[in-house]
């Protein structure tokens, strides 16, 4: 919904590998405690958005596992189990 802004004078490319992503998820659905997010309101063009400050590799790797971009144990992320997605696929 492009509620989010990546600053690109300050945010490095995205550089996380596959298995990284793996990890990170694998530790999210094991309970792991994960580094927070950071985010600042701001606005552009005229409307309001979150500026990524910190964890856009990590926002990237939950965003691909939704997007069923990789696999955990062969199990994808069910994008049935949402409304807001069961009504996408719809």
């Amino acid at each position: 919904n492009n509620l989010f802004y990546v600053n690109r004078r300050y945010q490095r490319k995205l550089v996380w590998t596959i298995e990284e992503k793996r990890a990170f998820i694998d530790s999210i659905l094991q309970g792991f405690p994960v580094p927070i997010i950071l985010l600042a309101e701001s606005e552009r063009e005229k409307s309001s958005v979150f500026e990524i400050i910190d964890g856009m590799q990590r926002l990237n790797a939950i965003t691909s596992f939704i997007e069923e971009e990789f696999d955990i144990e062969d199990k994808y992320f069910d994008l049935e189990t949402m409304v807001e997605s069961k009504s996408l696929l719809d």
